[in-house]
């Protein structure tokens, strides 16, 4: 089968993770695999914001207001269009797989030029609250364009069931809907990692140490983790929090954790490649996702199971899609600070319930949760889907 994978993002971060990670699976499970991406844009699977120059466009889109902003992703449509056609047609594609985009209209109107089906990835729609705050007047436009997208789509492949539901309730027959969350690759997050060089790096020797990956946004929750460090320090004395990763709220954090008087107890490690991960995973006794947003698959959940560490997580529809409450992870009231220092102080003190867990957690990711099992399921849905 040949397999045709647009997306309109900067190839980086979780989003080049994710991309290169489905292309990865297709291959796994014997696709061939075209990736077509925005023109200067190469998916590598790094987080390469700030050690590479920019393409232009990039940074005027970062400046633009963001109704020429919108502008210009309505505009792209049109170099878009005529590429994905030469690419299905060059390619002698099956099937079309694209990342959904908000205005994006140029896949599936090629898909269907080129009578071949469309499976449309969806981490978010038009009424979703993102980071990045839309243009409210051409709100109207996107919603129109989404509609026009999803109805058309030959199987919509949602990250979550709470997405899932949101395109159901957009008026797509729910036979046409899956529910695929995110995934890890087990050949590179493994259980049998050493962590011992990154223990040493920061002073973690014969510490109990709760770890968190990825970007410092507010909704990640890093505050409340801080504020029940005390509690569970007095519970379990040898605890160290290690935040791998940076963002927006670094500098928040690292005063919020001054003021507490815990800067020997909390180690920020800066930005890490994705290649450099594994190794500070490794280093986790328990790994947490605080808290999280309502629709989106963190990715960081599967990565960390695949290492064979018990997660904490907040319980929302997200992450009940992939913790197995009490088998692989507890998870406990969303913002309920107490709830999340008695989760974490039951597995810190219970060395043989962790492992346990942690077994569990990659048994599971095995199972269910690897790119190629996501690639394997979307392959199915080519097969099994008409063309259009």
């Amino acid at each position: 089968m040949r397999i045709v994978l647009h997306h309109r993002t900067q190839g980086q971060g979780v989003e080049g993770v994710h991309l290169l990670g489905m292309a990865r699976g297709f291959a796994a499970a014997g696709a061939d695999v075209a990736i077509v991406s925005p023109p200067g844009v190469a998916v590598d699977g790094r987080d390469a914001r700030g050690s590479e120059p920019r393409a232009p466009w990039r940074a005027m889109a970062e400046r633009l207001p963001e109704f020429f902003f919108e502008l210009m992703e309505i505009a792209y449509n049109v170099p878009a269009y005529f590429r994905l056609r030469r690419a299905l047609r060059s390619f002698r594609a099956d099937a079309l797989y694209e990342r959904y985009a908000f205005f994006n209209v140029a896949g599936v109107l090629a898909a269907r030029a080129a009578r071949v089906p469309l499976i449309l990835e969806v981490n978010y729609t038009a009424t979703t609250p993102l980071y990045r705050k839309r243009s409210r007047v051409l709100l109207p436009l996107a919603r129109a364009a989404e509609r026009f997208v999803f109805g058309r789509a030959t199987r919509i492949a949602a990250v979550s069931t709470v997405l899932s539901r949101h395109v159901a309730a957009s008026g797509v027959p729910v036979e046409r809907i899956v529910t695929l969350p995110n995934a890890a690759d087990p050949e590179r997050f493994r259980a049998d990692l050493s962590g011992r060089a990154v223990r040493e790096r920061y002073g973690l020797d014969g510490a109990r140490v709760v770890g968190f990956s990825g970007a410092f946004f507010p909704w990640h929750g890093v505050r409340l983790l801080i504020d029940v460090l005390p509690g569970l320090l007095r519970k379990v004395p040898e605890t160290s929090v290690l935040l791998v990763g940076d963002g927006p709220e670094r500098r928040v954090l690292e005063e919020q954790v001054r003021r507490a008087g815990l800067s020997a107890r909390v180690r920020f490690t800066g930005r890490v490649g994705h290649d450099e991960l594994p190794a500070h995973v490794a280093a986790f006794d328990v790994a947490v996702m605080p808290d999280s947003n309502e629709y989106g698959s963190p990715m960081k959940i599967y990565e960390y199971m695949a290492m064979g560490k018990p997660v904490v997580g907040p319980r929302l529809g997200p992450l009940e899609d992939g913790i197995l409450d009490g088998e692989t992870g507890i998870l406990f009231e969303r913002l309920d600070a107490s709830a999340l220092e008695s989760a974490l102080a039951t597995l810190l003190r219970d060395e043989s319930r962790r492992r346990l867990m942690g077994r569990r957690a990659r048994e599971h990711v095995l199972a269910s949760h690897t790119w190629a099992r996501n690639a394997e399921r979307i392959l199915a849905l080519v097969d099994g889907g008409e063309r259009r």
